[in-house]
């Protein structure tokens, strides 16, 4: 099949993830003639990542309006026989039947600050109209799918469910010096709760922070709250972190290199991931993969990672998410549980096992074209 993706995001956070993963299995698909789209100067990179791929560059910008007239302009030269739509905004006049990924719908519970009311209109119009036009619908969680039927109507028998996976290279340890190192260099002092996350309203992280703040002062946790992704030091939470005298036993990271996030995850003794609301919710599976047991949510899609595997808690309970990180912290036994399980859960999700189940959706769009 002549398949165009359009990869313009590969730099993004989380879709980014989800997009290098799959365009490195399509690659190499023997069902699969892939033509990449991605931003005009990317060429070079992307080129690195799937040598065996056309890649096309297109100049416009996401969420505007030239993305609705360059990008069907490029693929009309294509002629591909479907086009990839890896989120909700589908541009008109797009050749070919379409495939979209909607990841999650975080932007109608939770819009942008700016502009709150036009966000939420945007989001709604594009997304009624991908889920109109779209052969089938890929989404990552059950929750998601729950999410597009109750609030579109979205067509149940278009939507599959593809769960993300997870790099199996994750579950290697590195080695001692590698881990001193990043201990080192960040000035590290066990035992470590690691948190991974960007500055998001719905990634809960002042909850997470009066969490903390109360395991040290009422259980007497030691050690250190680990923050990568969004918090860095001159962030507004960091000086409240100052003003709660958390100083010593909060270390506000910022972006890391993924080497050090690797390290950071095999040298935590748990993970502490108590969103509100995800998609998917990746870094879960990123720490189990690793050995790491993990405190999340009980809602939604990290829900449907943890039973059975996490420390399911309140994440609007500060109280009960600080006797579970005090818990999971000194308790043995289940510490040994949760890690094996947490493994177990990592085994039966893979990027491997995402790109073949989005290759059957392929056939499936396909198929619905011929018929």
């Amino acid at each position: 099949m002549r398949l165009a993706l359009d990869a313009r995001k590969l730099t993004d956070y989380g879709i980014g993830t989800y997009l290098s993963h799959l365009l490195s299995g399509l690659a190499h698909h023997p069902e699969v003639q892939l033509t990449a789209v991605v931003r005009a100067g990317h060429e070079e990179r992307v080129g690195a990542m799937v040598p065996h791929a056309r890649v096309l560059p297109v100049s416009a910008r996401g969420y505007g309006v030239m993305e609705h007239l360059r990008l069907p302009a490029a693929l009309w030269r294509e002629h591909p026989d479907l086009v990839h739509i890896p989120h909700y905004v589908v541009p008109a006049m797009l050749p070919g039947p379409v495939v979209v990924t909607v990841h999650d719908v975080i932007q109608l519970f939770y819009p942008p600050a700016r502009h709150r009311q036009l966000a939420s209109l945007y989001l709604r119009v594009v997304m009624r109209s991908a889920l109109r036009r779209a052969r089938r619908v890929i989404t990552v969680s059950r929750t998601s799918r729950r999410d597009l039927i109750n609030l579109f109507g979205a067509d149940p028998e278009r939507l599959e469910v593809v769960p993300n996976g997870v790099d199996p290279s994750l579950g290697v340890r590195p080695s001692s010096a590698e881990l001193d190192a990043v201990k080192q260099r960040y000035g590290l002092r066990a035992p470590l709760v690691l948190v991974v996350a960007n500055d998001k309203p719905h990634k809960n992280l002042d909850m997470v922070l009066r969490a903390w703040h109360l395991a040290c002062r009422r259980h007497g946790v030691p050690g250190q709250l680990v923050l990568v992704g969004g918090v860095d030091a001159e962030h507004p939470l960091a000086q409240r972190v100052e003003r709660l005298g958390l100083s010593d036993q909060v270390v506000p990271l910022g972006r890391v290199p993924q080497a050090h996030l690797k390290a950071l995850y095999h040298m935590s003794a748990v993970l502490l991931h108590v969103a509100l609301y995800e998609g998917f919710g990746l870094p879960v599976l990123e720490a189990m993969r690793a050995g790491l047991p993990v405190i999340t949510s009980n809602l939604g899609a990290m829900r449907e990672i943890g039973e059975g595997s996490a420390r399911l808690v309140n994440p609007l309970d500060v109280e009960e998410t600080a006797a579970a990180v005090a818990r999971v912290l000194v308790d043995d036994p289940l510490r040994r549980r949760m890690i094996e399980a947490g493994r177990r859960k990592a085994d039966a999700l893979t990027w491997a096992r995402m790109v073949e189940g989005t290759v059957e959706t392929y056939r499936r769009a396909l198929g619905e074209a011929a018929a």
